[in-house]
């Protein structure tokens, strides 16, 4: 029998050591430059505009984007090489944004006692998993570099293959109120000046 106290660990992020929210911090803006590389990628394969990219991916998540950017390459790409380049950089963009989630989607604890930070990890994939794995600064900033450089890793190919975003050349219109009822004044409108 067990006679040691429970551990009540300590999940208020406001105690947890500036520089692992740093940390944090610097690999959620990683993942957002590199998932912003992922966007840009996808536009220039479908040769549209930078605006026009952004209408389309600015709300795909991350693994739909991953799949667009698969398809359109492999209905794209010049060659078998490129395809299977292209796959081995978006392997490398998605194992990288797996340890973004890790850290992003649990919690991250520390020992009353002792200091130590820990992540609380659940999952429900078929069967309920918990666990507690150790986590640091270092493990963190090391894997906030791996999701950038994986993202710089797509740039330097667009760049050496010349699969370049465009920039709109057209005017950008003004953004229109398109709620149902602004619609329907202006169809009236437009009826008013037909009928006058």
């Amino acid at each position: 029998m067990n006679t040691a106290p429970d551990v009540i660990y300590d999940f208020d992020p406001g105690n947890l050591p500036p520089e692992l929210l740093q940390a944090i911090g610097r690999m959620a803006m990683c993942a957002a430059q590199t998932e912003s590389v992922m966007q840009s990628f996808i536009g220039a394969v479908l040769e549209i505009d930078n605006l026009e990219t952004v209408a389309l991916t600015a709300h795909m998540a991350a693994p739909l984007k991953d799949h667009v950017a698969r398809a359109l390459i492999e209905l794209n790409g010049a060659n078998v090489e490129t395809i299977d380049l292209v796959d081995d950089l978006l392997d490398a963009i998605s194992t990288a944004a797996e340890k973004r989630n890790v850290v992003i989607h649990n919690s991250i604890l520390r020992h009353p006692q002792t200091g130590e930070l820990f992540s609380y990890r659940q999952t429900a994939r078929g069967s309920l998993q918990v666990s507690l794995q150790p986590v640091s600064v270092e493990e963190i900033e090391k894997d906030a570099t791996l999701i950038y450089e994986a993202g710089m890793d797509l740039v330097r190919f667009m760049i050496l293959n010349n699969i370049t975003p465009n920039n709109r050349t057209r005017p950008v219109r003004r953004p229109v109120n398109r709620r149902k009822k602004a619609r329907e004044e202006r169809i009236q409108r437009r009826r008013s000046a037909r009928a006058g």
